[in-house]
């Protein structure tokens, strides 16, 4: 029986190390991917034109069907012109233009397992608890004036600095082209709210005409 169970036709499941992943909330946060790409670039430049007089200008293309894309493509231009870096406002001809192109895609997630709680998260509650009981032992105070220090408090203490995974996740791919070569390529994944993927979805609508033709019998 025990060597049966030891066989199995498929593999048993397992969990990925915990790691952190960012969500995203605000504009704020927008801008903050901006300026992290604008400063991975001038160092990319500098690294791939050591020895250029004059470093080559940059062009980002205006990705507008999102309120993501029309608002990062401002963000990132004023973070790119901060770096010292040449931005041109139109591309008729590239020639040797860096070509920054970004994109966005939406992952929604159908089935979800049950997420668990961080790591500390007993620890601190437990911090809490002993906490409250110190309090209410020495100054005498209700017990239902302390419930903040205790799990309430804990809860919106996680709530607040930990603002949880979603069912909607988005990808953030940059790619910085000149000419026919890659040059940088960036690519985040990022949590947010499931109400927010209007904000990094298009949606085109498209008609399809069809024609009858009436037959009599």
């Amino acid at each position: 029986i025990l060597t049966g169970c030891a066989n199995r036709a498929l593999p048993v499941a397992t969990g990925y190390p915990v790691k952190a992943q960012r969500k995203m909330q605000s504009a704020h946060h927008w801008d903050v991917l901006a300026k992290d790409l604008a400063e991975r670039l001038k160092i990319t430049i500098d690294l791939s034109f050591p020895n250029a007089v004059v470093k080559p200008t940059v062009f980002v293309k205006y990705n507008d069907k999102t309120p993501f894309g029309k608002a990062f493509f401002t963000l990132l231009i004023s973070r790119l012109i901060q770096q010292g870096l040449v931005i041109m406002d139109s591309n008729a001809q590239y020639g040797d233009n860096l070509v920054i192109d970004y994109h966005m895609q939406v992952v929604h997630h159908k089935d979800r397992r049950l997420t668990y709680l961080p790591p500390g998260a007993f620890t601190l509650l437990a911090t809490g608890v002993w906490l409250a009981a110190q309090i209410q032992d020495h100054w005498n105070y209700p017990s239902w004036t302390l419930y903040p220090l205790t799990i309430g408090g804990v809860s919106t203490l996680a709530d607040y600095y930990l603002p949880g995974e979603t069912n909607t996740e988005v990808i953030i791919s940059t790619i910085v082209t000149i000419g026919q070569q890659y040059l940088l390529g960036d690519s985040r994944i990022y949590y947010i709210n499931d109400d927010d993927y209007e904000h990094y979805e298009s949606f085109i609508t498209t008609t399809t005409n069809k024609t009858y033709r009436i037959v009599n019998q």
